[in-house]
């Protein structure tokens, strides 16, 4: 019974034994002061809001070192495979990108605090956190048009139930992928282009530094509060189907 408040009960728990399901939680840590924010101002109360952005900040380093589980998991599965169509090749274009995404964010974060790269200048790293947004940015720009594809393509299949149903479960995703979209796209450079190397010329991996160059797009300003929903809107979609038990 769906309703069955004991039911409910059990699935919370499930939810919380699993790394990746706390991770969403600590979402709603993380995203929701700064949805506060414009009321907490109001108050005028300064030591609240220091409380609130230390809180957000906390959580925020929390679900990027627990993102790190979300790679052995994409690494163990393998690669999805790519058939020719289109949504099967947006998906594995997606993956590369998360892949190269999840171990970066995880060293921008480590050196960030002082656990690694302790002799790096500054100025350089302060390049790591431009370089996985930039990977995270185009993993979300194919995971969208999976969707997308996806979606398109159930709507040249007759009425049924069951394709309401997924097409209802894609919107979802895409809503998901695209606030996630907007604010990897607030956090690119917001000037200049992204550098994957140091000393590209004496590199193999010139021809790459050379396509993320000229593939970076500058980023766009968006406000505290619109980062925070863009964050929060996601968190709340993933909770809710994770409730229900999809």
């Amino acid at each position: 019974m769906s309703g069955c408040p004991d039911c409910r009960v059990v699935k919370v728990n499930k939810m919380l034994a699993s790394t990746a399901h706390r991770d969403q939680l600590m979402g709603v840590v993380q995203f929701l002061p700064g949805a506060l924010m414009p009321v907490v101002e109001k108050t005028g109360n300064t030591e609240l809001m220091k409380s609130l952005e230390a809180l957000a900040g906390m959580a925020s380093s929390y679900r990027s070192m627990t993102r790190l589980t979300s790679l052995f998991s994409m690494l163990s599965r393998g690669a999805p495979k790519a058939d020719g169509t289109p949504e099967s090749i947006f998906g594995l274009l997606s993956w590369v990108f998360n892949a190269a995404f999840l171990p970066m964010e995880n060293i921008a974060v480590y050196a960030g605090n002082g656990v690694v790269a302790r002799n790096v200048p500054a100025e350089r790293k302060a390049e790591y956190g431009p370089r996985c947004v930039y990977f995270w940015f185009w993993a979300l720009v194919f995971e969208q048009l999976a969707y997308i594809t996806k979606i398109l393509k159930l709507n040249t299949k007759p009425d049924t139930a069951e394709k309401e149903t997924e097409v209802k479960s894609l919107l979802k995703k895409l809503l998901s992928a695209f606030c996630w979209f907007m604010m990897a796209w607030a956090s690119m450079p917001q000037k200049g282009t992204v550098k994957l190397l140091q000393n590209p010329e004496t590199s193999l991996l010139k021809p790459l530094h050379t396509l993320v160059e000229l593939t970076t797009i500058n980023g766009i300003a968006l406000g505290p509060w619109s980062r925070a929903m863009c964050g929060l809107i996601p968190t709340a979609i993933s909770i809710d189907e994770i409730c229900k038990g999809n």
